[in-house]
């Protein structure tokens, strides 16, 4: 029967889901509370179920099962959906042998333990080889998906499909100029730091539960703890969690970092579950995704509005405690030269990942090499930034991406301001009082539009389609230059 056929590869779907949770639950307690000495054996629980989810992403009988949904006659939009979309992961992961995949979990899992006490070290060296393993590791694996195309691009497909490094030389050109105008225009409005005192970090915590909860984050299926970087994961279709970092005499970052990953979690806990599983009800992109997180984190989260609705909340944890909402706005949006991505303001912030962009780029070209890292990242910094990192901690060892062998990775996050700024756009073409909204906490109506228009679409449409139907054709450069001129400069 027809029927039993996409139920059969929902099946198959929901129990590689099920597969990549026990990874992210394993991934999750690695950087939130596994203990330091754990990392050897973890390596090898994650190499396990790495192994087991390739086996069973690259069988014959999901690849049959692909081909039988196709040939159903009058496919629903789902099933049209879940046949593009496990054509393509398919066809990729049947190109990359299981023993070629389980060197790639054990490296990273080993990645991360190395980046992490190389971190706390401030010593590149330490986590050189580890970041030479991943890299060769994924140049081997973009060779056997794709011999024939750019490396760059072979990645560049795990996040968002379509993309290339032609289209992000041409998109990171045109707006790397207007970024740089809006910067020097901005570098003299220096509002002065807000805070100068500490915070206890628990009671931030506390704070920025309340925070979330009253955005819409559901704290049933989902849990707020502190890491060494901030992140999202997603264990399973009713739990997903966030992860953040505080620091102690740093109030705003810690709740930016926080907001950012609410803005995955929302994203994630707005998706429906049904038949087709990952394969249908899933963001559509990497990029999509950030656009979520941003639109939180900056362009609501950085707003006079949110600051006057957070006041009362803030001196609830912190009694006693200064916070006026126009000195925190100024000191949110100040425009400096710091040398750290998670702290920049909004404008560096995509120079930062048209930074990584470069140097990821030239080590694929093998224009550099993995050594050369630290020379050319203080090269660059200077160059797009004004700034030459601190030390190695401030520097190439800054992010957790490369530990895990996430090449490709860091275009998403600037792919994404660019969705966030036409998604922010449209929101206040359908709220002119937008701005009253936030500072009232009436936040559902927002995630209400994003609900309906991004998140419980899936992956029905690949990005462009589903950009295009939550906001019509718009120049999404134009409209991040335009948010951030009229944000820093015109106000």
């Amino acid at each position: 029967m027809p029927a039993d056929v996409w139920d059969e590869f929902s099946q198959e779907i929901f129990e590689l889901d099920t597969l990549a949770g026990i990874g992210g639950l394993l991934g999750w307690d690695q950087q939130v509370f596994m203990p330091s000495g754990s990392a050897g054996g973890r390596a090898q629980q994650s190499e396990l179920i790495g192994r087991l989810y390739h086996e069973r992403s690259t069988s014959t009988r999901l690849g049959a099962l692909i081909e039988a949904v196709a040939a159903l006659p009058k496919l629903t939009l789902e099933q049209q959906a879940g046949v593009r979309n496990m054509r393509r992961l398919y066809a990729r992961a049947v190109r990359v042998p299981s023993e070629l995949a389980s060197r790639i979990a054990n490296a990273s899992a080993s990645g991360v333990a190395a980046w992490g006490e190389a971190k706390k070290d401030k010593n590149y060296r330490r986590f050189s080889e580890s970041l030479q393993t991943n890299l060769d590791l994924a140049l081997e694996r973009a060779t056997a998906i794709d011999p024939n195309r750019h490396p760059y691009d072979v990645l560049l497909e795990d996040y968002d499909p379509g993309t290339t490094v032609k289209d992000l030389r041409l998109m990171f050109g045109t707006l790397q100029k207007g970024l740089t105008l809006i910067r020097q225009q901005a570098l003299g409005r220096q509002g002065s730091c807000a805070f100068d005192e500490k915070f206890e970090i628990s009671k931030q915590l506390a704070l920025h539960q309340d925070v979330i909860r009253a955005v819409g984050y559901d704290t049933t299926q989902g849990a707020l703890h502190e890491a060494e970087h901030p992140f999202s994961c997603r264990v399973g279709s009713s739990d997903v969690r966030i992860a953040t970092h505080v620091h102690e005499r740093d109030l705003l970052s810690g709740l930016a970092a926080t907001m950012h990953e609410m803005g995955h979690a929302l994203y994630e806990q707005g998706i429906p579950q049904g038949q087709g599983g990952s394969a249908v009800f899933a963001a559509t992109s990497t990029g999509m995704h950030e656009s979520q997180s941003r639109l939180w984190e900056n362009m609501i989260g950085r707003s006079r509005a949110f600051y006057r609705w957070l006041q009362p909340m803030v001196a609830r944890h912190f009694p006693g405690r200064t916070f006026d909402p126009e000195r925190v706005f100024q000191s949110s949006t100040r425009v400096t030269s710091g040398s750290i991505r998670v702290f920049a303001d909004e404008i560096s912030y995509n120079l930062h990942i048209i930074l990584r962009f470069e140097l990821e780029l030239a080590l694929f070209e093998k224009r550099i090499t993995v050594e050369e890292i630290p020379a050319e990242w203080a090269r660059l910094s200077e160059a797009f930034l004004g700034v030459r990192p601190g030390d190695d901690a401030e520097g190439a060892l800054q992010d957790a991406h490369w530990a895990g062998g996430a090449f490709g990775y860091f275009p998403s996050y600037t792919l994404g301001n660019l969705y966030a700024a036409s998604l922010f756009a449209v929101l206040c073409e359908c709220f002119p009082d937008l701005e009253h909204r936030i500072e009232q906490g009436d936040f559902a109506p927002i995630v209400n539009v994003l609900r309906e228009r991004i998140h419980r679409q899936g992956h029905l449409y690949e990005t462009p389609d589903l950009l295009r139907k939550a906001v019509g054709d718009r120049d999404h450069v134009a409209d991040l230059l335009s948010y951030l001129r009229e944000r820093y400069t015109d106000s």
